[in-house]
């Protein structure tokens, strides 16, 4: 049984799905829907998914992303991780109360994806849960950098009512959001360990969205286990862009023959750009 302790709302989807989120997520739950259930943002240039797929959700926050898959495919294998308790209550219940559930083998860690096993504070925005980081400090300065660069159509990708105010506005409200900040210890594994654990002989797709700590969850993934690794899909902070060439060139390495970087507005991704942009990799080899 899910755990219903921590606050929760209902909010229900344009496509009349019923999502579980903390109790002021409807505006955030609204983007994560379109993002995934309207724009498909983790199945892009190649990245598929089909029956029998195993998958690492790594950043799973509610579930949109799983259940989206839950709903399209048949005997998934997928592995959430969320490390935050209030999130991952949302997460569980979700999955639990989804008219798809039977016939996946679906499970969900507590743990944060990271470089090393041990232990980590993250920060929760009760306000911006999808925000929630093992790097505070990099995304307060993200944040406020947005706040005095966002542009109108940034903004109306985010809300379109909020694309409607004067952009001072916009700034004076999204700022108090990142001072309400609960810190959280939780235990960090790394994918390789997961993936031994778990036994996989392979993972179909890892998407990894994790506000930050991107670089971390890959650094923990060891060289014999990247073959095993056959799509990747990887939201990347403003800060991490600078490691963009060297990573496009360590995943050639790895034998990933395909790979795209795309801004958060689907263009091209320029280093100045204040938006994350997101990286997609997958194999065009007959071991794909």
């Amino acid at each position: 049984m899910a755990n219903v302790d921590f606050p929760m709302k209902q909010f229900r989807c344009p496509n009349g799905l019923l999502v579980w989120n903390t109790p002021k997520s409807r505006d955030e739950t609204n983007f994560i829907y379109r993002e995934i259930f309207e724009q498909r943002c983790y199945e892009r240039h190649g990245v598929t998914v089909s029956d029998g797929s195993v998958i690492l959700d790594a950043g799973a926050n509610v579930g949109l992303f799983t259940l989206s898959l839950l709903e399209r495919f048949r005997d998934l294998k997928v592995i959430c991780f969320e490390p935050v308790p209030n999130t991952r209550a949302c997460l569980e219940r979700n999955v639990e109360e989804s008219p798809w559930r039977s016939g996946h083998d679906i499970t969900i860690s507590g743990y944060a994806v990271g470089s090393k096993n041990g232990e980590a504070v993250i920060s929760y925005f009760p306000q911006a849960t999808l925000n929630s980081t093992l790097h505070l400090e990099e995304k307060r300065s993200h944040w406020n950098t947005l706040a005095d660069g966002i542009t109108s159509s940034q903004i109306r990708k985010w809300n379109r009512v909020y694309a409607l105010a004067p952009r001072r506005i916009v700034a004076w409200f999204m700022r108090p959001m990142l001072n309400d900040v609960v810190q959280i210890q939780c235990k960090v594994c790394t994918l390789s360990d997961t993936m031994r654990e778990r036994g996989l002989a392979r993972v179909d797709l890892l998407k990894i969205d994790v506000e930050g700590a991107e670089l971390d969850a890959l650094q923990g993934i060891e060289e014999q286990h990247w073959p095993l690794i056959k799509q990747l899909v990887m939201e990347i902070e403003p800060a991490n862009k600078v490691a963009l060439p060297e990573l496009v060139e360590r995943l050639l390495g790895f034998g990933f023959t395909k790979i795209t970087v795309e801004s958060a507005d689907g263009g091209e991704c320029l280093p100045a750009d204040p938006m994350p942009c997101t990286l997609y990799a997958v194999r065009m080899s007959s071991e794909a």
